[in-house]
C-alpha cells in the first residue's frame, strides 16, 4: 500500500536571538515564527489579560523564496517553507510558484540547518540559521539578532543564475494609529541594509526598529511598500485587469525593482479624483514621477509601457493612469481592519554559479525595541540598549563581526554534539539552551531573570533555578550570579529566601513558606562559588547564607538535626507533606555539607564546626527515621508515616555529589533506594514519575493519586538521570533521558517542555546530565578540576565558567582539551584504571583554536576586535609557549583517581591539551 508519510509536527522551533533580548523560532516547516521581540505577548507579562500579541504578526513575517535558472531553461521558483495556512500568494492560479518539495530540519543549538530538496531545482540549497550565542561572551550572546546564510551549489554542467528573496513585515508601532514609519536604505556594491523605524516618540512597546541586510554578488530591494503587494491582488482599470505582486518581477528577472519610498506616500492615499482632474500637465508629471517610485504602481506601468511606449506620455492617458493607481492604493490601504499596512520591505541577493561552484547569499536580522515596561509600571528596558542606538547598528555589528562570531558559534554547536553517546542525550543537554534565549529578561539596569514558565509564574524561581541554572552558570556565570544576588536582596528578615520575582523584576511574591528553598539557596551559592572561585561573591552572599541556615534549623523541634515541623510547602506545591519529609531533610543535610565548606573557606570556624556536628547527627537520624528497608519514606511524623516512594527522596544527596562534596548517606542505602525508585517509578512506556506506592505500602489520602505524584516532570527526570550517572549507572540514566526525548518529540514538544507553563525552566536540568556524564567536578577556589567519566570509553564536551573543551577516552589514552577560555590549575584528576601514565602537555595548532576570544563588545559601542584569525594564531602561540614552560608535576593514584599536581600551577588555556597514556 502506497501513501504519504506524515511526521509529527513540532509545535515549536529552535529559538533565535539574544539572551534577554527577545526571540524568533526557526520551525520544522522552514518558517520563522513566534516573533517575540516587541515586549509583548507571553514574553512581556505574566498576566494573561495583558499578553496581547502584536497585531497581524503571527505568520508570513519573513518568508524566503528561491529562483534558479539554467541557460535556455525557464526559471524555477520555490517558496522555502511549507505554509500551515493557504499562504500569501494564490499559487494554485500560477503553477510556477510552488512550495519546496522537502525540508530537512536539523537544529543543533545555536545553529539550525535546513536542507531543501526539489526535483525541479537545478541547484542544491541549504540554509544556516544561527544566533550570536558565544559561550563565555554574554555581551555578544545578548545581541538582539541572528544570521541566515544560504549556501547554493551548482551540480550541473551549465552556468546557473540563482536569487534568494526575502520579505519582512514591519512590526514598528503595528496596530497603532499614526505609525509615522520611516524606512532607510544603505546600499553599496554587494550589500544592502534596510532599517525600519518610526519618527514617533511615543513609548509604545512596539516603537523601535527592525533592520536587516543582504550580501551577495548582486543585491536589490524594495524599500517600503503596501503590504498587499507582497501578497497579491487584482487591479481593475481602463488599462485592463491584472494580478499584481512583487513575485512577478522576481520570476521574470530574479531581482527586485530597487524602488519604494522612505515614508508612507500620503499623496497616494489622500489625493481625490476631483483634484487630479483639475491638475495641469506639469502637476500631472510631478505626481506621475512620484507614483512611479512605488513598486506596486511601477509594475502596472511597465506592462502598459511595454505594450505601447507612447500611450502614457499622453496627458489624458497619464491622468487616467494616475487616477487608476490612486484608486487601487485606496483599495488596499488601510487593511480590512482599518490598520495602516504600509512599511514592509524586501531584499534579494543574486549570483551566477559556474558548473561545480558554491556561493553564499547572506542575510542578517536585528531589532531594537527599548520600551520595555513591567506590569508594575517600572521601566525595565533591555541591556542591549546600552550598546546600540537602533536596529541598524545591531545589523552593522553582526555583519562586521561575522567572521569572528559565526565560527565561534558553529564551533560551540559542533562541540555540544561531539560525543559517542546517543543522540537523545546530546539533544537533551543542547536543545534546552534554546529556552535560555526564549525565556530570559536582561534589563537595562543589568538585572537578569529566567521565566519559570513562558509568561507563567515569575522570574528566577528559587526552587527552579536550583535545577535549571547549571548551563547558565557554566556558559555565562555573571548572569547566574546576578540572579542570585537579586534574590538575596529580597530575603526576609527572618531568613526565608524569595520564591519568584513578579510581576516583573521589581518585586517578589509571598511564597516564603516553601521550606525547600532555603537549603536550595545555600547549595546554589556553594555551587556558584566552587565553579567560579569568586570569593568576593561568596563574601557578599555569606550573611544571607547564615540567615537561611539559621531559619531552617528552627524547623528541628526534637533536636535530631532534621526539620520536623512546618514542612508542608515546597516545590511540589499541590502535594503537601508533614513531619520530616525525606526530600526536605536531604536538602537540609546537603546544605549543611555545603555550608561547612563555605564557612571553612571564609575562616568562620565556629560555624563550620557547629554545622559539621549537626550534619553528623542529622545524617544518622535520616536513616533511623526514614529508612524502611527498601527506600526512604516520603515522610515520618511521630508514629505516623507515609511510605510513598518518591523519586526525589534523596535529591540533596544528588546535589552534594554533583558539587563534589561527597556522600552524607551510606552508599549501600543509596544503591538500594535507587534500585527501588527504578523498579517502582520508571518504565520505558510511562517514563519516570515523581512517585508511586509500592505494593506493600499503605497510602495516605492526600498523596494517593496526587496530580504531582503521578506526573512526569522532565526536569526531575533529567536530575535523576544525572544522579544515576553520579552513581555509575549509565545504562539506566540513558534509558530515562531517551524516554524523555521520545515522549516530547512524539508529542511535538522537542523545544517546549511543559510543567507550570510552557518552555519550562526546570528542564534545563538536562545540562546536569552532561556534567555527570563526564563526572566533571570543579573546585576553582583550590584550582582543582577532575573527571569521573560514566563510561570506560567516552567522548564528550566539558564546560566550566571561563573555559571549555573536550574529554576523549579510548584505548588506554585520555585526552583533555581546552578549546576556549582559560583556567589556572594546581590539580587535575581523572578516575581511571591507569595506576601510572605518561603525561604530555602541549599546545595546539592555530586552526584548532577558537576565535571566540576576539569577539568582545565594549561598554559603549558594539566594536569588536577586527582580526580574529590573528587572534586565534596568537592564542595558539601563547598556549604552545605556556605548555612548553609547564612546571614539574607529580603523579599519584588513589581511590581510583589518577591525579596530576602542578607545583607552580598550569595555565590551561585555549589551544592546549593534556594527554595521558597508560604505561
Amino acid at each position: 500500500m502506497e501513501g504519504t508519510l506524515d511526521y509529527r509536527w513540532q509545535k515549536n522551533g529552535m529559538a533565535l536571538g539574544g539572551i534577554g533580548a527577545g526571540s524568533v523560532e526557526i520551525c520544522q516547516n522552514g518558517e520563522l515564527r513566534e516573533w517575540d521581540i516587541c515586549n509583548m505577548g507571553k514574553w512581556g507579562s505574566p498576566d494573561v489579560r495583558k499578553q496581547k500579541k502584536l497585531y497581524d504578526y503571527d505568520v508570513h513575517v519573513l518568508p524566503f523564496t528561491v529562483r534558479a535558472k539554467l541557460a535556455g531553461k525557464e526559471p524555477v521558483v520555490r517558496r522555502l517553507c511549507h505554509d500551515r495556512d493557504n499562504g500569501e500568494f494564490r499559487s494554485l492560479m500560477y503553477s510556477w510558484y510552488k512550495e519546496i518539495e522537502k525540508i530537512c530540519w536539523n537544529p543543533d543549538f545555536p545553529v539550525c540547518r535546513l536542507q531543501y530538496e526539489d526535483s525541479a531545482l537545478p541547484v542544491e540549497i541549504e540554509a544556516e540559521f544561527a544566533s550570536p550565542f558565544v559561550p563565555g561572551k554574554e555581551e555578544i550572546a545578548g545581541t538582539p539578532g541572528f544570521y541566515v546564510t544560504f549556501t547554493i551549489a551548482n551540480p550541473s554542467d551549465q552556468e546557473a543564475e540563482v536569487s534568494i528573496l526575502g520579505k519582512l513585515k514591519n512590526p514598528v508601532n503595528r496596530g497603532m494609529e499614526h505609525r509615522r514609519l520611516k524606512n532607510q536604505l544603505t546600499a553599496e556594491k554587494g550589500c544592502a541594509q534596510i532599517v525600519m523605524k518610526s519618527d514617533s516618540q511615543k513609548p509604545n512597546a512596539s516603537n523601535g526598529s527592525l533592520a536587516w541586510s543582504v550580501s551577495a554578488d548582486e543585491v536589490s530591494w524594495i524599500l517600503g511598500e503596501f503590504a498587499p503587494y507582497f501578497t497579491n491582488y487584482v487591479m481593475h482599470s481602463m488599462f485592463g485587469v491584472t494580478e499584481e505582486s512583487y513575485l512577478f518581477d522576481f520570476q521574470d528577472t530574479g531581482k527586485l525593482t530597487n524602488l519604494g519610498t522612505e515614508t508612507l506616500p500620503e499623496f497616494g492615499t489622500e489625493l481625490t479624483e476631483e483634484e487630479i482632474s483639475l491638475m495641469d500637465e506639469q502637476e500631472l508629471d510631478a505626481i506621475f514621477e512620484k507614483l512611479l517610485q512605488i513598486a506596486c504602481v511601477r509594475h502596472p506601468y511597465e506592462r502598459v509601457h511595454h505594450f505601447d511606449e507612447k500611450l502614457l506620455t499622453q496627458p489624458e492617458m497619464k491622468r487616467e493612469f494616475i487616477i487608476a493607481s490612486i484608486r487601487q492604493i485606496k483599495r488596499i490601504f488601510p487593511d480590512e481592519n482599518g490598520q495602516e499596512n504600509w512599511g514592509d520591505s524586501a531584499l534579494c541577493g543574486s549570483c551566477k554559479l559556474a558548473p561545480g561552484e558554491r556561493k553564499q547569499i547572506r542575510f542578517v536580522i536585528g531589532w531594537y525595541f527599548p520600551n520595555h515596561f513591567g506590569d508594575s509600571g517600572r521601566f525595565e528596558g533591555h541591556w542591549y540598549a546600552k550598546h546600540f542606538a537602533d536596529a541598524g547598528e545591531v545589523v552593522s555589528y553582526l555583519d562586521r563581526e561575522r567572521d569572528a562570531i559565526l565560527p565561534a558559534v558553529k564551533e560551540f554547536s559542533t562541540l555540544l554534539k561531539c560525543t559517542n553517546v546517543s543522540k537523545e542525550l546530546a539533544d537533551a543537554w543542547s536543545d534546552h539552551l534554546s529556552t535560555l534565549i526564549k525565556c530570559s529578561w536582561w534589563t537595562k539596569r543589568g538585572e537578569f531573570g529566567m521565566w519559570e514558565g513562558y509568561g507563567s509564574c515569575g522570574f528566577h524561581t528559587t526552587d527552579i533555578t536550583y535545577q535549571g541554572s547549571f548551563g547558565i552558570l557554566a556558559l555565562f556565570p555573571g548572569l547566574q550570579k546576578k540572579q542570585m544576588e537579586m534574590g538575596a536582596k529580597f530575603q526576609r528578615e527572618d531568613g526565608r529566601v524569595h520564591h519568584f520575582f513578579t510581576p516583573d523584576l521589581s518585586g517578589v511574591d509571598d511564597g516564603y513558606d516553601r521550606v525547600d528553598m532555603n537549603p536550595q539557596f545555600v547549595l546554589l551559592v556553594c555551587r556558584d562559588y566552587l565553579w567560579t572561585g569568586d570569593r568576593e561573591y561568596l563574601a557578599r552572599m555569606w550573611p544571607h547564607i547564615e540567615k537561611a541556615m539559621d531559619n531552617t534549623q528552627l524547623l528541628d523541634g526534637d533536636g535530631d538535626g532534621l526539620p520536623d515541623h512546618d514542612t508542608r510547602a515546597n516545590t511540589y506545591d499541590a502535594w503537601a507533606m508533614q513531619g520530616t519529609p525525606a526530600y526536605i531533610a536531604s536538602l537540609w543535610l546537603a546544605a549543611l555539607k555545603a555550608a561547612v565548606r563555605m564557612a571553612q573557606d571564609l575562616g568562620v570556624q565556629d560555624r563550620a564546626a557547629a554545622w559539621e556536628a549537626l550534619l553528623e547527627k542529622g545524617s544518622k537520624a535520616f536513616v533511623e527515621k526514614l529508612w524502611n528497608g527498601r527506600y526512604f519514606s516520603l515522610w515520618a511524623d511521630g508514629d505516623k508515616r507515609d511510605d510513598c516512594c518518591m523519586t526525589d527522596q534523596i535529591d540533596g544527596q544528588w546535589y552534594a555529589r554533583l558539587l563534589g562534596l561527597g556522600n552524607f548517606l551510606p552508599q549501600d542505602k543509596i544503591d538500594i533506594a535507587t534500585d527501588c525508585i527504578l523498579s517502582e517509578n520508571f518504565s520505558p512506556e510511562s517514563g519516570l514519575v515523581n512517585a508511586s506506592y509500592p505494593a506493600q505500602a499503605t497510602p495516605t489520602l492526600y498523596t494517593w493519586k496526587n496530580v504531582q505524584m503521578e506526573s512526569n516532570w522532565s526536569g526531575i527526570e533529567y536530575s535523576f538521570a544525572s544522579f544515576l550517572l553520579e552513581n555509575g549507572r549509565y545504562k539506566e540514566a540513558a534509558q530515562i533521558v531517551e524516554t524523555v526525548e521520545r515522549r516530547h518529540t512524539q508529542n511535538g514538544r522537542r523545544f517546549n517542555h511543559e510543567e507550570c507553563g510552557e518552555h519550562y525552566y526546570r528542564a534545563l536540568a538536562s545540562w546536569a546530565v552532561l556534567q555527570s556524564l563526564t563526572g566533571l567536578k570543579a573546585d576553582m577556589p583550590r584550582e582543582k578540576l577532575s573527571f569521573s567519566p560514566a563510561l570506560p570509553e567516552l567522548t564528550a564536551p566539558w564546560f566550566v565558567p571561563g573555559a571549555y573543551g573536550k574529554l576523549s577516552i579510548a584505548e588506554n589514552k585520555i585526552r583533555i582539551e581546552c578549546l576556549g577560555g582559560s583556567m589556572k590549575l594546581k590539580q587535575l584528576g581523572i578516575r581511571t584504571g591507569m595506576e601510572k601514565a605518561v603525561v604530555t602537555t602541549m599546545g595546539a595548532a592555530a586552526g584548532n583554536c577558537t576565535g571566540a576570544g576576539s569577539a568582545a563588545m565594549s561598554e559603549k559601542s558594539p566594536n569588536v576586535a577586527a582580526d580574529s584569525a590573528a587572534s586565534a594564531a596568537e592564542n595558539a602561540a601563547v598556549a604552545t609557549e605556556k605548555a612548553a614552560a609547564v612546571a614539574a608535576y607529580t603523579q599519584t593514584h588513589a581511590d581510583g583517581f589518577l591525579t596530576l599536581e602542578f607545583a607552580d600551577g598550569l595555565e590551561f588555556c585555549s589551544g592546549m591539551d593534556v594527554e595521558l597514556a597508560g604505561e
